[in-house]
């Protein structure tokens, strides 16, 4: 359970770390673990419900994308042209969407399974994934090849990678977009591709979690996705032109180091 103030602070903290790809899900599981005195087992169910306020936020400003995505469902499911559907945006989330699923519940279900999962040995696998998650952008940041539309194999790739950010530390912008680049997707593109495919990742994490009883609905849990989402609103626009720009690799790295270091204080 979490106090009104402590889902303030983590509502903040998902908001202003989603953009960016330094694993929002493993700062605000550092924070539970290491000033809230929570178990990994308590910490992660809440760190994934964090996402439904930045979920909500990015509906917001995608909702262009999203309009039109919508209104392509109709001829989409008519259409007999196979090629044309494995080119479209729906195949590309459609697949990525189920593969997400089938990596990541299992990682989901053993990682909340650790009850006594100690919170310094916790921290410090936190911080081996991030150094791993600044590695691959160092990586992708040096593929110079670009395409604009997602093959079949993109899809599944993507998928599988979206898949692994069940576990903290593992950045999910940072590992898809990561992996796009990888795959020669442009980089705007890539980033685009990046956000929509977490929409219905986290609307199907959240039902699954649901269904498992591991969701808590009170006050704190709401009061948590309300401020993910407004501070996802007031900084996701600034943050995707910063995630451009700046180089963020060095920063999870560093981070990740010292997650490890902490673990022998």
């Amino acid at each position: 359970m979490l106090t009104i103030f402590e889902a303030i602070i983590l509502g903040i903290i998902q908001g202003i770390a989603e953009w960016l790809p330094i694993s929002s899900q493993g700062m605000t599981t550092l924070v539970m673990l290491n000033v809230f005195d929570k178990s990994l087992a308590d910490a992660l169910p809440i760190a994934i419900w964090l996402h439904t306020g930045t979920l909500l936020s990015a509906v917001v400003y995608f909702r262009e994308d999203i309009r039109e995505i919508i209104s392509q469902i109709p001829p989409y499911l008519k259409s007999r042209d196979i090629k044309e559907k494995k080119g479209s945006l729906i195949t590309f989330l459609l697949i990525t969407t189920i593969i997400t699923g089938i990596v990541g519940l299992p990682l989901i279900l053993l990682a909340t399974g650790m009850g006594d999962f100690s919170g310094k040995f916790a921290t410090a696998l936190i911080g081996v994934l991030l150094i791993i998650t600044g590695l691959l952008q160092i990586s992708a940041s040096k593929r110079t090849k670009k395409r604009e539309k997602p093959m079949i194999s993109d899809s599944v790739i993507a998928g599988i990678a979206q898949g692994f950010a069940a576990l903290p530390g593992i950045s999910r912008s940072g590992i898809t977009v990561s992996t796009l680049l990888l795959r020669d997707i442009e980089a705007s593109q890539a980033l685009r591709l990046s956000f929509l495919m977490s929409i219905p990742a986290v609307l199907a994490a959240d039902l699954g979690m649901g269904a498992m009883g591991l969701l808590k609905f009170d006050l704190a849990s709401l009061m948590a996705l309300f401020f993910a989402f407004i501070f996802g609103i007031l900084t996701i626009d600034l943050f995707i032109k910063a995630a451009k720009r700046f180089d963020f690799s060095k920063f999870c790295i560093a981070l990740g180091i010292l997650s490890i270091l902490a673990y022998f204080i």
